[in-house]
């Protein structure tokens, strides 16, 4: 189990009581049954992070405000030399089920196969630096 220590949203990772710069990790977790359902886990270690909101990111679109926030969310995660980012899926619903409300831990067993190769392909290009958000 991953104890989660804070819940912030993408914009707001300057009122995280933990500073980013003590992250070593961010994963994003994308919905194995929803495109429009991204969040992300910023790992202090193995066993502890800061749980990103789900509702703003979106890792599907390819403009407004969900690819804004999405460049937000990378500004801060860059500004902060958090480098390593990886992509993860989670079984359909994980969100809204064990999340949504004042969740104290994630179960890395919710994590599934990726199920959506467009968007493994839209955050490689991300992370490589090739794709400008």
């Amino acid at each position: 189990m991953i104890q989660l220590i804070d819940i912030v949203d993408c914009d707001a990772l300057h009122k995280c009581i933990v500073k980013p710069e003590a992250c070593r990790k961010a994963v994003l977790v994308q919905d194995a049954g929803e495109k429009n359902d991204l969040f992300a886990l910023l790992m202090v270690d193995d066993r502890r992070a800061v749980l990103v909101r789900q509702g703003s990111m979106n890792l599907a679109v390819s403009g407004g405000g969900g690819m804004l926030k999405l460049q937000m969310f990378r500004h801060q995660l860059d500004k902060s030399g958090i480098r390593a980012k990886e992509l993860r899926f989670c079984a359909p619903g994980t969100y809204a089920t064990h999340l949504n409300a004042d969740a104290e831990r994630f179960d890395p067993q919710w994590f599934v196969p990726a199920s959506f190769p467009d968007l493994v392909d839209r955050f490689t290009a991300w992370r490589a630096g090739r794709a400008t958000w």
